[in-house]
C-alpha cells in the first residue's frame, strides 16, 4: 500500500487531558496544554439563560460526585456553577465547576486552538456561539467546529463560514454485514451535501487509502478521534491523517514522534 504519511500531525486533547483530570474542565484543559496538545476539544450546550457551557451529557449526573441530575438546557448558569464536577476524578479537583466557553477561550495560549463540539444543535446555540467567538482573539484557523448532527454542521457553515467545520462520524450504520465500499459511499455522499471542510471519524477498519484519497480529491481534511492505541496512530499516520484526538496528549505526542523516527530510519536504510 502506498502511504501519504505526515510529520506535522495535530494533537487534539479529547475533553482536555481527560485520562488524568476531570473531563471538560479548566484543570483538564490546562493540563492538556502543559502536555503540548495543539488543540483542546470540548462539548458545548446552551443554558436556560442563554450561556454556553462545557459538559458532555445533556444532564450533570455522571460527572457530579453526589449524582445530582440537572438538565443543562433547562438550568441557569448560576445553578450549574454550584455543582462540583471534579471530585469524582480525585480529591485534588474538589470544587471544580462547569466552565463557560468564555472561560475556556480565555486560557488558550497563543498558537494553540480549540475543537468546539456542538451538542445543542439549535440555531439559537449557533448564533450565540458566533457572538461569543467574536469577543475573543483566538484566530479563526485555530478554531474547529465539529458535530454529529449534519444540520448543526450546516448551521455552523452558515453563521461561521470563516471557521472550518467537520462532520463527526461514527461507523454506527456500518455493521459487519455492511460492505466497506457501501459505508464509504454513504459517508462521502453526506459530506458533499454539507459543504463542510472535512470529517472527524472514529478510528475504525473502514478507514483506508481509498477513503483518504476520496477526501483529498474533494479538498477535505481527514481527522480521527478515539485514538489511544499506538497501532491505531501508526496506521492513521501512514494514511496521511491531519489530526488525532486522544485522551492522553503527552503519550500520543511521544508515540507519534517514535513512529516517525522509526519510519525515517527504515526509509534511510532502504
Amino acid at each position: 500500500m502506498q502511504t501519504n504519511s505526515k510529520t506535522n500531525i495535530t494533537i487534539v486533547a479529547h475533553r482536555g487531558a481527560s485520562y488524568a483530570a476531570p473531563e471538560n474542565t479548566i484543570p483538564s484543559y490546562e493540563l492538556a496544554f502543559k502536555e503540548n496538545a495543539d488543540f483542546i476539544e470540548g462539548d458545548f450546550w446552551l443554558t436556560k439563560d442563554n450561556q454556553i457551557v462545557c459538559i458532555h451529557d445533556p444532564d450533570t449526573k455522571r460527572v457530579t460526585e453526589k449524582k445530582i441530575k440537572l438538565k443543562v438546557r433547562s438550568s441557569s448558569l448560576a445553578d450549574l456553577k454550584k455543582l462540583d464536577v471534579g471530585s469524582w476524578k480525585g480529591d485534588e479537583y474538589k470544587g471544580t465547576t462547569i466552565p463557560t466557553l468564555q472561560e475556556i477561550l480565555s486560557i488558550i495560549p497563543p498558537g494553540k486552538g480549540i475543537y468546539i463540539e456542538i451538542k445543542d444543535d439549535s440555531e439559537i446555540f449557533v448564533k450565540k456561539l458566533a457572538e461569543v467567538l467574536k469577543q475573543f482573539s483566538v484566530p479563526t484557523d485555530k478554531i474547529r467546529i465539529i458535530a454529529f448532527n449534519p444540520n448543526a454542521v450546516k448551521l455552523a457553515k452558515k453563521y461561521l463560514p470563516e471557521i472550518k467545520s467537520y462532520w463527526l462520524f461514527f461507523w454506527y450504520f456500518s455493521k459487519p454485514k455492511c460492505l466497506k465500499s457501501l459505508a464509504q459511499k454513504r459517508l462521502m455522499q453526506t459530506l458533499k451535501t454539507l459543504s463542510c471542510d472535512g470529517i472527524d471519524v472514529n478510528s475504525a477498519p473502514y478507514i483506508d487509502e481509498k477513503l483518504v484519497k476520496s477526501l483529498q480529491e474533494n479538498n477535505m481534511d481527514f481527522c480521527a478521534y478515539d485514538v489511544d492505541k499506538v497501532e491505531d496512530a501508526a496506521r492513521l499516520i501512514n494514511l496521511g491523517i491531519d489530526s488525532i484526538t486522544t485522551n492522553s496528549p503527552l503519550m500520543m505526542r511521544k508515540e507519534i514522534e517514535s513512529i516517525i523516527v522509526k519510519k525515517d530510519s527504515t526509509e534511510t536504510i532502504k
